[in-house]
């Protein structure tokens, strides 16, 4: 009966994704298929003979690929140091390090170009005090780009590593130490293999975040003429001298979904028959690991760290924002506050986005938690054929660039499909999110589940308890953490979300990252950034909120 119940339910969810994933990405692939009219690989074999391209491709795979060994090696470690280590502040630390995420990668990587482009702040400042006529280091470029995509992509895996720490069975590493085991050995011969699946699935999620970034590699990227394969599609879906440019760049699409395919396909292997699974219910309190005499120079890195990697950066925002004209010096009498007057009360449009970005995260986030709680279940319980088809078709739409995603959902839903019209609506921004991020979802959930044996469930269920039941009493209080880590991957990076919205939105559904880019790009420096400030400041405030709530509600069970 179970097995039955688990298959339809597979069988659904697969029906769901083949209609709102499988038919755009179908209607692209059919399009990039189509020259003069006629079914023809000529798109393909044309961008195979420029060598722009494998330039780019070869961008991409050295950036993304340096920005995931850094972000995993650090989101990794700092889970450690805040979840199983006596580090003083460790709560205080969590939400520090979470900055970064908080703040949209195109405003990070845009607040960067005012600290460190050759006229930025602290280049300023270093031929100020060394009498240099050249900065000491300009951020445009491949070491740039790198860098910006290390500080702002770490939470991913951070996020995901920290449920995991959280959920161990202390016993495990008890025993160990009893059995005469070193701290370094237990860490190698336990800690580790029990949370490299989160920290792996972190890591994927890292390397298909850097692959498909356009921001970061467009703000830093343009000006040094360094291209990527995201970078590269945007430029062919604007050459409107080109012919052909929009099936052109779906076929340049294809490379990264390709490479997508290949990723998880490692990560299947890498994973087969290292499944590691906490056999009891209540795991309790993580046992803590004492940092001795390192314990407050861990605590003076970690200062140093998010000094460089939120406080330098969100300054450099708010500064330019209280300047009266970008360029100006920031003397005492160049300060204003016109610019969030005006951000505040002088633009309707900015209400109207607000409201909006905080309505499409916060349903996107529940339906990709939700959504994300089914199919991660389904995949770790099911064992239905196709599982990797799913999977894939849950990937796609993370791993390529987000200019193709909606790309592919213009030219499937501009016009009604059952009878339904999403094209122009609030609904197809709601409907690319769910879509784009659900990946995250997924992953988080399937990590979490990855520490809960079945046996917990066929206890429940010999006890008399349903399968629903069995899954809300035991399953969901296990991978709590995990959910809670999914919901937070999904709604910070949509509140202020470019990429996507730009292309889709519409008159009155506008969204806040498309009014402070559409000022940026309008020249309205100041004004752009201190629209920049308000976003942060707002992210920030709910976060926090949403953790005092959380753990009110943890005391309260």
């Amino acid at each position: 009966m179970l097995r039955t119940g688990l298959r339809i339910a597979a069988a659904s969810a697969a029906g769901l994704l083949l209609l709102f994933v499988f038919y755009p990405s179908l209607v692209l692939v059919a399009q990039s298929l189509v020259v003069g009219g006629r079914v023809s690989v000529g798109h393909y074999l044309r961008i195979a003979q420029d060598a722009a391209n494998y330039r780019a491709l070869a961008n991409s795979l050295v950036t993304s690929t340096w920005a995931t060994v850094g972000g995993t090696a650090l989101g990794a470690v700092l889970a450690w140091l805040t979840s199983r280590t006596d580090l003083p502040g460790r709560r205080w630390w969590r939400t520090v390090l979470l900055l970064p995420y908080m703040i949209p990668p195109f405003v990070g990587a845009i607040a960067w170009v005012y600290l460190l482009s050759p006229v930025g702040f602290l280049n300023q400042v270093w031929k100020a005090l060394s009498g240099s006529p050249d900065p000491l280091f300009v951020i445009y470029g491949q070491t740039g780009i790198i860098f910006v995509l290390i500080l702002y992509g770490y939470p991913i895996v951070y996020l995901a590593a920290l449920g995991v720490f959280e959920r161990m069975d202390p016993a495990l590493e008890d025993a160990a130490r009893m059995a005469g085991g070193g701290p370094a050995r237990v860490l190698r011969e336990i800690t580790l293999p029990l949370v490299l699946p989160g920290i792996l699935a972190g890591a994927l999620l890292l390397l298909l975040s850097s692959l498909a970034n356009f921001g970061i590699p467009a703000v830093l990227g343009f000006p040094a003429r360094y291209f990527v394969l995201t970078t590269r599609i945007y430029g062919t879906i604007l050459n409107f001298d080109l012919k052909d440019n929009l099936r052109i760049a779906a076929a340049l699409a294809m490379w990264l979904v390709a490479i997508a395919a290949v990723l998880l396909t490692v990560q299947r292997r890498m994973l087969a028959g290292r499944r590691f699974t906490v056999v009891g219910g209540q795991a309790g309190q993580p046992s803590v690991v004492a940092l001795g005499r390192w314990r407050y120079p861990a605590a003076a890195l970690l200062v140093i760290f998010a000094a460089i990697s939120v406080v330098l950066p969100l300054a450099a925002v708010a500064l330019t924002s209280l300047i009266r004209a970008y360029g100006m010096p920031p003397a005492a009498e160049n300060l204003t506050l016109q610019h969030y007057a005006t951000a505040l009360f002088g633009l309707p449009k900015v209400h109207r986005a607000l409201l909006n970005s905080l309505l499409l995260a916060g349903g996107a986030a529940t339906l990709v938690i939700v959504l994300g709680a089914g199919l991660g279940y389904l995949q770790a319980r099911a064992r239905v054929r196709g599982a990797g088809v799913l999977d894939l078709l849950i990937t796609i739409p993370y791993a390529i660039p987000g200019t193709v995603v909606a790309l592919a959902m213009i030219l499937a839903w501009s016009r009604p499909v059952f009878g339904i019209q999403l094209y122009n609506t609030f609904w197809i921004i709601l409907l690319a999110y769910v879509i784009r991020f659900l990946a995250f979802g997924v992953r988080t959930v399937a990590a979490g589940l990855a520490q809960v044996h079945e046996s917990l469930e066929e206890a429940a269920r010999i006890s008399g308890a349903g399968p629903l039941t069995a899954f809300c009493n035991i399953v969901l209080p296990i991978i709590r953490p995990s959910l809670v880590a999914g919901w937070f991957l999904a709604f910070i990076p949509a509140v202020a979300e470019l990429t996507l919205s730009i292309l889709l939105f519409s008159v009155g559904n506008e969204t806040i990252g498309v009014v402070i880019f559409g000022l940026h790009d309008e020249g309205k420096i100041a004004l752009s950034a201190a629209l920049a400030v308000l976003v942060t400041t707002v992210l920030v405030t709910i976060n926090l909120a949403a953790r005092r709530l959380l753990r009110a509600d943890a005391m309260g069970s």
